[in-house]
Formats: structure tokens, sequence, C-alpha cells
């Protein structure tokens, strides 16, 4: 797996200098392979990212750098601006805020005809993604993910390779033995157009349609991918790890059989892998999250070990997803079921549980088989140490994301606007807001954030560095929760309670307690 080429420039934070970033700028993606109104796109985007930092970050004349971070991926560029300013700048996130002295509700915070925001949608129009990080002590930054030509190329060229053999019934492969064992550089390919045959491209992740995406997932630790070989040297079936925070657990997902190798126990070969792999690298256990709409996935995951904890509501567009026989259900953006399935004896869990959810929290961990403790719900003193916390969002997906390390009720005003903002700006569908249960601000964080319209969607067993997540949701537009088709009694009873959850924040959902 090739190396990136990773250099950085430090600058000071004033605007006379904006000339230098843009030429950085300018070279590092001349460098990646950019050209003409690519280039011009993204100096533009540097423009709008260190011209805020210089006006909002470092008030009062304090001052400050700006450390500009350019590394060239196989198949992306990723710009990198940083600073050691105030903890979050609300402004990056709408180029200009209407003045008011009254905070504005989550319905009202964008007027017809108001432009605030253009900076961030200059820069959202650069670039393929967008995320935003709060660092605490470390300051801040703002990262942004350009796909380097060649990529769209290579997924073209997976798609034209595939395509015929789908026009007719895939001819079954000879029988013989396969190798289970972890993925070469030279099988990325492979790997992705059987991710199009089985899938055709319905599959969430797009990084797996190109090569290049795969190997810098494994390349940079998130990935651990484990593929099947035929004695052939035909890539059979893959799955994998996903592990993107340095959290006790893992997701397994991207499983995939090509259909000229089905029936063989392929699946059970790679399952039995990466379980073990998992147990050497000391995990809790592991995650598994079926879709919604297709009732054997879940009865699969659940035999397998899986128990279900949590709903991830309206997490990727509607998906035509092959082979399963779901062109005529209702279209509406799919959902997940989050089951958890333990490869040690599970600890206990020691929450800070929000009052109103303690029965059902309760409950999540009696079907988790978990002993559960929770925690004294005391008013927390500010200790002179800002909270932590990242936002990011999934263009592809619609999905932001508020991961909360360091519970701080202080900042409940700085998530808000990042919530809002992901909706009315960046155009996200669904946002999450996830709270580590073992602090004890994530009661208070709870209760702000469900005034502001999220709703209680489920656990997330060693989500967080220190405990377990409390997942978060609010969604932009109406969801049926009547569309999703669960296998076991207690997926449903815990439908249901997100149902009324839902209902009480204001969206209207289905279902016989909804």
């Amino acid at each position: 797996m090739s190396k990136s080429l990773q250099t950085q420039l430090r600058v000071p934070a004033q605007g006379r200098l904006l000339a230098l970033v843009q030429g950085y700028v300018r070279q590092v993606s001349e460098t990646a392979g950019l050209a003409g109104r690519e280039v011009a796109a993204l100096e533009l985007a540097a423009e709008e990212a260190f011209l805020n930092i210089c006006d909002h970050a470092y008030p009062d004349g304090t001052r400050g750098d700006v450390l500009i971070g350019g590394e060239i991926r196989e198949s992306e560029l990723v710009l990198d601006f940083r600073d050691e300013g105030l903890p979050f700048d609300p402004s990056l996130l709408r180029a200009a805020e209407p003045e008011s002295s009254v905070e504005p509700s989550v319905e009202s915070v964008v007027e017809p005809g108001w432009t605030g925001g253009l900076g961030l949608k200059l820069i959202r129009h650069a670039v393929d993604e967008v995320s935003w990080i709060n660092h605490g002590r470390q300051g801040k930054s703002l990262c942004l993910v350009k796909r380097l030509p060649g990529v769209d190329a290579l997924a073209e060229s997976g798609r034209a390779q595939a395509q015929p053999m789908v026009r007719e019934e895939v001819a079954q492969a000879p029988m013989q033995r396969y190798e289970t064992r972890a993925i070469q550089p030279g099988e990325a390919m492979q790997v992705a157009r059987i991710f199009w045959l089985a899938y055709g491209y319905s599959y969430k992740n797009e990084a797996f349609y190109r090569p290049e995406g795969m190997l810098h997932l494994v390349g940079t630790g998130k990935l651990i991918s484990f593929v099947a070989v035929a004695e052939d040297g035909d890539v059979a079936g893959h799955a994998g790890l996903l592990r993107p925070e340095p959290v006790p657990m893992a997701e397994l997902a991207l499983l995939v059989v090509s259909p000229a190798h089905r029936g063989r126990k392929i699946m059970d070969s790679l399952f039995e892998a990466l379980v073990a792999r998992a147990r050497e690298m000391e995990l809790f256990g592991l995650a598994l999250n079926p879709v919604t709409s297709h009732p054997i996935s879940q009865r699969q995951s659940m035999e397998a070990g899986g128990k279900p904890c949590g709903l991830d509501l309206a997490a990727c567009p509607p998906r035509q997803f092959k082979g399963l026989g779901l062109d005529d259900k209702p279209r509406q953006r799919e959902s997940y079921l989050h089951c958890f399935m333990y490869l040690t004896t599970p600890p206990v869990a020691r929450v800070h549980v929000p009052a109103r959810h303690r029965e059902m929290v309760e409950r999540i961990y009696a079907n988790l088989d978990r002993l559960v403790e929770p925690l004294p719900l005391t008013a927390t003193e500010p200790d002179g140490a800002p909270g932590d916390y990242s936002v990011s969002f999934d263009m592809g997906l619609k999905k932001g994301v508020i991961r909360v390390r360091r519970a701080d009720e202080r900042q409940w005003s700085e998530i808000r606007r990042a919530a809002i903002d992901l909706v009315e700006i960046a155009g996200a569908e669904k946002v999450d807001i996830d709270l580590p249960l073992a602090q004890a601000a994530t009661p208070i964080l709870c209760e702000r954030a469900e005034e502001a319209g999220f709703f209680f969607a489920g656990i997330w067993p060693h989500g967080a560095e220190d405990g377990d997540m409390l997942r978060l949701t609010r969604l932009a537009a109406p969801f049926d929760l009547g569309h999703l088709r669960l296998h076991s009694d207690f997926a449903n009873a815990l439908s249901d309670y997100v149902g009324r959850e839902m209902k009480r924040a204001g969206l209207p959902a289905s279902g016989p307690d909804a």
C-alpha cells in the first residue's frame, strides 16, 4: 500500500498572508493532479476557511497561528485548517449571523432569503467531504476532502467490467478450497466488483466501490479487511471490522460473497476469522447493523449472538437492495437495527441515565445480559476544563454526527448551533448526537437536546472511550416507523419506545404505540 505525501504550512493568523495560503493550496492541489476549476474552487475554499480563522479565532488582538496541512493520498487530497483559538467558531458554519438578542429556535434559525452560510456553501461545493472537529485544549480544525482524478474513472471501469456479468445468471465456480486471510492490495478491485455484483450501487459505504478508498481505510487502521480466496485466485468473499474510533469494540461489517461462490459457508469462515482477530485485540465485542427492511438479515445477526440495543433510523438515503426483492417497498431513508454481541463477560455498566429513560435503558441492558448500576443524578460543577466534541457530515449519506467525548453542559449552545447548521446549511437529513453515559453531564445535555427536537434512539455499547454511548436522533423530515420490518419481540418493543419519543419530539411516527 502506497504511503501518502504530507506537507504543512504554518502562518500567523493575518489576512495579509492570504495569498501565501492560497499559493500553498494551489501548489498542493496541482501536485495531487487537480487542475482548472477544481484548483480555483479549492483556493476559494481556502480563502473562506483562512479568513474566517483570522476574523474570529483570535479576538481582541490575541496572536496565534494557523496550521494548514495538505495530505495527498492515493485517491484523495485532504486539506486541514487548524488553529488554537476559540474552542468553537459558529461563524465558520454560517458566514453572517443575523443579529438578534434573542436566541432563535431550531425551526427559525434560517429565515427565507437569508444568505448566511455562504462561506460553508462555497467550501462544501468545492470538495467531496467536510468535517469540523473541536479538539478541546488542542484547538479546532476544518477538514476538507477532495477526490482525485481517476477515482470516478476507476469506478466506471469496475462498473463496465461487472455489468456484462449480470446480464445473464452468474455461472457457479467449480467446487474448491478457500483460504481466509487479510486482504492484499492487489485484491481490492476484485472486492469492489463483488460489492457491485451483490448489491449494485446500493451499499452505504461508497469507499468500497473504490479500491483506493478501501485500501486507505485499511492503511489508516480504521478497517481490518479479510477475504476468502479460492484456489484459482478469485476473491470469493469479504468481511471486515470497522473501528474509526479508539474504543474497545468494532463493527462487523462490509460482508459480501460473490454470487459465483455462494452456498459454501464462506461467510462462516470469514466470521470466525474476524471474531478470532477481535479476541486478539481484546475487544469487548462486536456491533452488527442489519437493515430494518430485511428481517432475515436481522435473524442471522441475532443467531450469531447479536442483541438489539438501538435503532439507527434514516441512516442513509433510500436504497434498492439488489437481490432482496424489496423494489416494491415504500421509499424512505434506510434504517439499521443496532445489535451487539459480547466476546467476553460483559462488564457492569456504570451509567448516568437520564431519569425519564431509566426503565428503558435498564431493559436494554437486561437484554444484553449485562448488569447496570445507575449513578446518581447530581448537578455537575464546572472544573475549568472545556468539553470535547467533534462534528462530521457525510455528504453522500446526508447524515451529520455530533460525537461528545467529554460532556460539558456549558457547551450546549455550541452543540445546538452545530446541529442546526448541519440541517439548514450542510443539508443533513438526519443528525445524531452521541453522549458518553459514564459522564455526569450527559443527563443535562440529553434534556437540552430533547427540548431541541432530538429523541432517544438507544444505547451503543462501548461506543465511547470510557464506556457506552447514548444515541439521540433528530430527523429533518417525517419518518414512518410502520415501514420497519423487525425480527424480534425486543426489537419491536424498542421501536415502540422510540416511536413514542419521536411523537413527543414533535415528529409524526406510525405504529401501534406511536
